[in-house]
């Protein structure tokens, strides 16, 4: 894309022990060829639930210094969060909104575990008798469909809702505005910034934020 010449911004996907391990001269010819943003399935930032879904690459220790890499090289990090692990309880939410934003973590995809037929996890879950419906258009990663083991379908889907809410405040929205076009400083911030916005609207109307 550099020798091409080609000027488009895009977004990369990546894992945390990549991009915490990969060298700084990939990082900087990426942000040169038009990378502003990378996407990482952080999952959770409870460590004994990464363990249980054998996601064990990811460190919650490693997070803070693997995005402080990732911005230091000019671009930003958007992350994906899943609530409804067997490890989570009712105090994962506000653990959760607290490690994100001393994370510095720039937009937030937040989504409730969704046991998808024909999965492991499905199986598991109709075995236990946990799936609570087989209405397929209610798979959609923001409805409960399945009962969770430490919390109600209700402090699930309400929690999810609180942590969308409280990220995507317009004053938090802005504040991580400032930061997101002194990491980028190109008009190409614009895409991350406003992405924002665009999860807001999505939560409002799916998790009732």
């Amino acid at each position: 894309m550099i020798k091409n010449k080609i000027r488009k911004s895009w977004v990369a996907n990546g894992t945390t022990n990549v991009l915490g391990k990969i060298d700084d001269e990939f990082l900087s010819l990426a942000r040169k060829s038009g990378c502003i943003e990378w996407f990482v399935g952080f999952e959770s930032v409870n460590q004994a639930a990464l363990n249980s879904i054998k996601k064990t690459h990811n460190k919650v220790e490693n997070f803070k210094k693997m995005i402080k890499r990732v911005h230091d090289h000019g671009m930003t990090i958007q992350g994906g969060i899943i609530f409804g692990f067997d490890e989570d309880t009712p105090d994962t939410f506000d653990t959760t909104l607290e490690k994100v934003n001393e994370l510095e973590i720039d937009v937030l995809e937040i989504n409730i575990l969704t046991p998808y037929p024909g999965t492991p996890l499905y199986q598991r879950m109709e075995q236990d008798g946990r799936i609570l419906t087989k209405d397929w258009s209610r798979y959609n990663q923001v409805d409960v469909v399945f009962q969770p083991k430490n919390m109600t379908v209700e402090e699930l889907k309400q929690g999810a809702g609180k942590v969308a809410k409280e990220f995507y405040r317009y004053p938090k929205i802005i504040q991580r505005g400032v930061k997101i076009f002194s990491t980028v400083k190109k008009p190409s911030a614009l895409i991350p910034y406003f992405t924002n916005y665009t999860f807001r609207k999505y939560y409002q109307r799916d998790l009732a934020i």
